[in-house]
């Protein structure tokens, strides 16, 4: 079902954000494996000629439980802000 649903906005692939929520409860390389697998998935389904931008973070009320990702994700999770 999602797919079809990303299969529907073409011409709005530009305003889509994919956003890889509670990221901050898996090591870094499971991190890795994930954002890997879902740009890969993602790029079956979204056929642009650039990469699809997804922002990495954990986007609730409670601290980042992961020390070494925390300084990446507050970037990342600012940087989605921004967008």
């Amino acid at each position: 079902e999602l797919s079809e649903a990303i299969k529907s906005l073409p011409k709005h692939y530009n305003k889509v954000r994919v956003i890889l929520n509670k990221a901050d409860s898996i090591s870094q390389q499971n991190l890795v494996k994930v954002y890997g697998a879902l740009l890969w998935n993602l790029g079956r389904v979204i056929t642009t000629p650039e990469i699809v931008k997804v922002y990495i973070g954990s986007f609730w009320d409670q601290p980042l439980k992961n020390a070494d990702t925390k300084n990446f994700m507050e970037n990342e999770m600012s940087d989605l802000m921004s967008d």
